[in-house]
């Protein structure tokens, strides 16, 4: 599905109870999948560094869940004999940066503000600005779990594996498929019973249903028709004006060009994404405005 509505989506997702990899002993950092709000503050509160995540938003939700799951397996692995250190994900950022916000969520007056010291905030920015919250991201530290497995002779190791319930090497796609041990008996009080359910099914339904309600209003389509012809009239590439493509043409141009050929100066490579950035704002100001209910629908139902 072309529909991007990045970071916002993909949190909305992992609230929902999606499969997220956190936390194992492997090099893949495997944990079990968060899914329903977390109801043990205070362990909530401890795993955090005494903050507990603030529920009423996606991230905070995503951050209290993989709390639970975490202590969950703990106890788990306790259980079986093995020590485990919770080691729950960070996703909060700060409320200045908004930049991996759908466009369409955010209002134009914020974005112009935004770009004119940040572009899209995603490259030079951070290279600019390092220790500003406006373009931080969170940073999860190593997972001390990987030690503590590999400190134990190769009979414990597969013996942990097992108490655990998956291999060293778990791929995302495998993850999400029922496994046994700990990942299971913490997905099982989690509410993740694995396999494709009826809500699941339903979810999907509605995900595709918004996304091709998005992608054939006749005012959205003709919106990103001129959002794509002024992009172009300025000089810039515009392969598709498909809704919900078009709006990450340049921004996803940017960040290819930071990561394969980035400017010697960060500055001046800042400069001209900060210009690129008001440009791409200023050619999308009527198509995001109409594109807005859609992706708010899109959001809801899950697609990312």
């Amino acid at each position: 599905m072309s529909t991007k509505i990045t970071k916002t989506a993909l949190l909305f997702a992992l609230a929902a109870g999606t499969a997220v990899l956190a936390g194992c002993g492997g090099s893949t950092d495997n944990a079990p999948a968060p899914a329903a709000a977390s109801s043990a503050a205070s362990s909530t509160e401890a795993a955090t560094g005494g903050t507990a995540p603030d529920t009423s938003t996606p991230e905070g939700k995503a951050e209290a869940d993989s709390v639970k799951s975490e202590n969950l397996m703990a106890d788990c692995m306790k259980r079986a004999g093995f020590k485990y250190v919770p080691h729950p994900m960070r996703y909060a950022v700060s409320k200045s940066n908004i930049a991996g916000i759908d466009p369409a969520l955010t209002s134009y007056e914020a974005l112009k503000a935004y770009r004119q010291k940040y572009g899209y905030g995603t490259g030079y920015a951070k290279d600019v600005f390092p220790n500003d919250p406006a373009v931080a991201v969170p940073v999860n530290p190593p997972n001390p779990n990987n030690a503590i497995r590999a400190a134990l002779p190769a009979a414990q190791q597969t013996a942990y594996d097992t108490a655990y319930g998956a291999p060293r090497e778990l791929s995302y796609a495998d993850a999400k498929k029922p496994q046994g041990g700990c990942i299971a008996e913490v997905n099982r009080q989690m509410g993740n019973t694995g396999g494709e359910s009826k809500s699941d099914a339903g979810q999907q339904a509605a995900a595709r249903e918004a996304s091709q309600r998005f992608e054939t209003d006749s005012r959205v389509l003709a919106a990103a028709q001129d959002y794509g012809s002024c992009l172009r009239r300025k000089g810039y590439a515009v392969p598709s004006t498909k809704p919900g493509v078009v709006e990450h043409t340049l921004s996803q141009a940017a960040q290819q060009e930071y990561d394969s050929n980035p400017a010697a100066s960060k500055q001046q490579g800042l400069s001209k994404e900060i210009k690129t950035s008001l440009d791409d704002l200023e050619c999308g100001k009527a198509y995001e405005a109409v594109a807005k209910p859609f992706v708010q629908a899109l959001l809801q139902a899950g697609v990312g």
